[in-house]
């Protein structure tokens, strides 16, 4: 009776009467190696030149019956790994390649899984279609739909850097729809809303900004902060600020420097009680402030504390 082969991993199944005084030699090489290689043998499959098929023989040496798989070379395009039509097998496959393209492990004929370029994965495949042979529901994570996200800090929240649900924390981001904050949050970086900001408990809002010593005129950016100081060391003028926002109020400081007697006058936005503008406190060092509020983009309500060095 002739020798036939393993379905799945090809190894020698002798016939009956075959290989007189030789089984033992048939049984070591075609047999226990070829096992061995199986349940432990590790592959090299360069994917520099393109597609590659997995070599798959019979009671000899080949590709397919590794059990695992690195994937090495530089992609020039998105490469197929084809595993043996019609057996099913299980694979670690690791993903070594450079280029940026996809090396997917496939069927021809059939759906494959793409390797993560740097990463490893389980795949298994009934011979036909090859999938994931771990994902996040066998690992015990649920789905979206099930799982609960908890409060301890065992309760693992699964998040994708691609995940638009997700704001990244390290770069420029935008917000499409209504947040709530329940806590205390501090925004340490221009923080722009573009429509109503809603409070319902108490809120401070702050960001001191010392202006450049002005010796000619003075320009303020009202969307950098609400708090700004100015040091004179001339005879200046304050231009209408840029970016008010009606509700907006704040101080602003007036420093003379240690000559005094710098005067300062006001553009067409800033309104004072009895529409006259005041006069500055001219000794060395004084400081005077302008508290204000914003009624509209052309109407600053400012009130004039002078003389509090």
């Amino acid at each position: 009776m002739a020798s036939t082969y393993t379905t799945r991993i090809r190894l020698n199944k002798q016939g009956t009467g075959d290989n007189d005084s030789t089984w033992g030699t048939v049984l070591n090489d075609e047999v226990i190696d070829l096992t061995d290689f199986a349940i432990a043998g590790y592959t090299q499959i360069s994917l520099a030149g393109g597609d590659v098929s997995l070599t798959a023989n019979d009671g000899t040496a080949d590709e397919a019956r590794s059990a695992m798989l690195e994937l090495t070379g530089t992609l020039t395009g998105d490469t197929g790994v084809y595993l043996p039509s019609g057996i099913s097998k299980s694979y670690i496959v690791k993903n070594n390649t450079s280029g940026a393209f996809t090396a997917t492990v496939l069927i021809d004929g059939g759906t494959g899984t793409a390797v993560p370029q740097g990463g490893s994965l389980i795949v298994m495949t009934d011979g036909t279609t090859v999938t994931q042979g771990v994902d996040t529901t066998g690992l015990g994570y649920g789905t979206a739909a099930t799982l609960d996200f908890g409060t301890g800090d065992a309760n693992l929240i699964p998040v994708s850097s691609a995940d638009g649900r997700y704001v990244a924390v390290s770069t420029d981001s935008t917000i499409p729809s209504a947040k709530t904050f329940t806590s205390a949050t501090t925004f340490s970086a221009i923080t722009t809303f573009t429509s109503t900001v809603v409070g319902n408990g108490s809120q401070a809002y702050s960001s001191p900004v010392s202006v450049a010593v002005a010796s000619s005129a003075v320009s303020l950016d009202f969307a950098t902060g609400n708090n700004f100081t100015t040091i004179l060391d001339g005879n200046v003028s304050i231009a209408n600020p840029s970016n008010p926002q009606p509700g907006q109020s704040g101080i602003i400081y007036i420093v003379q420097d240690g000559t005094g007697f710098r005067t300062m006058s006001f553009n067409s936005n800033w309104k004072f009680p009895g529409g006259t503008a005041p006069t500055l406190s001219t000794a060395a060092d004084a400081r005077d402030a302008l508290i204000y509020n914003v009624v509209s983009t052309t109407d600053i309500s400012t009130f004039p504390v002078l003389n509090i060095s």
